[in-house]
């Protein structure tokens, strides 16, 4: 597989990476599962996984921990993490000795602190890889974006200086916000969610230019629109559902499908396919992290990515499609779609 310089952290990742969150109880998946998951990802050329705190009440860095130390004698295995959503950082029968659910937590580095050493305890790590606020945007957070300056922040760059993180950033939804932080140079890192599918790339209005500037590194998540279902199976009949909605962006989305849609039934890609290798058409992105509930999922994402970014003919072809209009967001979208399911008779794609 493909690897790329991470920008300023100085590691190659593969151009695929895993996404840690979906494998876990929240979302009803096993254990055993999860292993296989990890195993089989870890065995077959990916080698950055991104996870956080919250993801699975802590389960995720843990599932992930213990994967890394079963295969402790691949050194380009790495990791990110995130500290934020402290409520939501372990489960509830262990709330009462790591949970920090006031809002003092954001700005107190001693709890911060604790919420570091408790990922470096589940990843079974000595030294994080590379270490981020989890939505930096929310004002318990309380920083200042004209001197990228707070309590966090602070945190950050003091336990990288301290040698227990050898990397900082960011991750959320807030692209301008991020690309102004990313503006200031003190970061080497940052994971903007839901930032470019087949429908749109917003992150390359400001973002990614930024990122380019300053050698930040950029791993993408969400790349299947936050499991958008009309962006992972191939379905014509949620055109016909959206088709009626009076919104022009939501008419921009009908007429992205259209394109999207013919260009898969004429190159035999699947839409799965399309996304992971058109992004890998994006050098400016270095790792693009999927998510995965079953083994199929981590398979059948490796194959497409072993082949490499599309040909330059359907590339253009996307970027056409990207060009045609503002579409509704992407969590919008999967909020809508979660509406428009009720409407049919019956579906099997995508889960949502």
């Amino acid at each position: 597989m493909i690897e790329r310089r991470l920008g300023r952290t100085g590691m190659d990742v593969s151009v695929l990476g895993l996404g840690c969150y979906q494998f876990t109880e929240e979302f009803n998946v096993m254990q055993d599962t999860a292993y296989e998951i990890l195993n089989y990802a870890m065995d077959n050329g990916i080698t950055y996984y991104d996870t956080a705190e919250m993801y699975g009440w802590g389960e995720s860095e843990e599932l992930l921990g213990r994967a890394l130390a079963r295969h402790r004698d691949n050194p380009r295995l790495c990791c990110s993490t995130k500290m934020g959503y402290f409520e939501r950082s372990v489960k509830e029968e262990y709330a009462n000795t790591v949970r920090q659910t006031c809002a003092e937590a954001f700005v107190d580095p001693v709890k911060m602190m604790r919420a570091l050493k408790h990922s470096m305890w589940l990843l079974q790590k000595d030294v994080i890889d590379i270490f981020n606020i989890h939505e930096p945007d929310w004002p318990q957070w309380q920083i200042d974006y004209e001197t990228a300056s707070g309590a966090a922040i602070e945190f950050l760059l003091e336990a990288k200086k301290e040698g227990l993180v050898r990397s900082v950033g960011f991750g959320g939804w807030d692209y301008h916000g991020l690309a102004r932080l990313v503006k200031s140079g003190k970061f080497d890192f940052v994971l903007p969610a839901g930032g470019m599918s087949l429908l749109s790339k917003p992150i390359y209005d400001e973002l990614i230019p930024a990122c380019v500037e300053r050698g930040v590194g950029v791993a993408l998540g969400g790349g299947f629109g936050q499991n958008t279902p009309f962006l992972i199976v191939k379905d014509r009949r949620w055109m016909e559902l959206l088709k009626p909605i009076e919104d022009e962006r939501v008419q921009n989305v009908v007429k992205k499908l259209e394109r999207i849609y013919r260009i898969s039934d004429e190159t035999g890609i699947s839409l799965p396919e399309l996304t992971i290798r058109y992004i890998i058409n994006h050098k400016e992105i270095a790792t693009h992290v999927a998510g995965a509930r079953e083994l199929a999922h981590v398979r059948q994402n490796i194959e497409s990515a072993e082949k490499g970014p599309l040909p330059q003919d359907v590339f253009r072809e996307l970027e056409e499609v990207q060009a045609i209009g503002e579409c509704l967001p992407i969590w919008d979208l999967r909020d809508l779609s979660r509406e428009l399911v009720k409407k049919l008779d019956h579906y099997t794609g995508g889960k949502i």
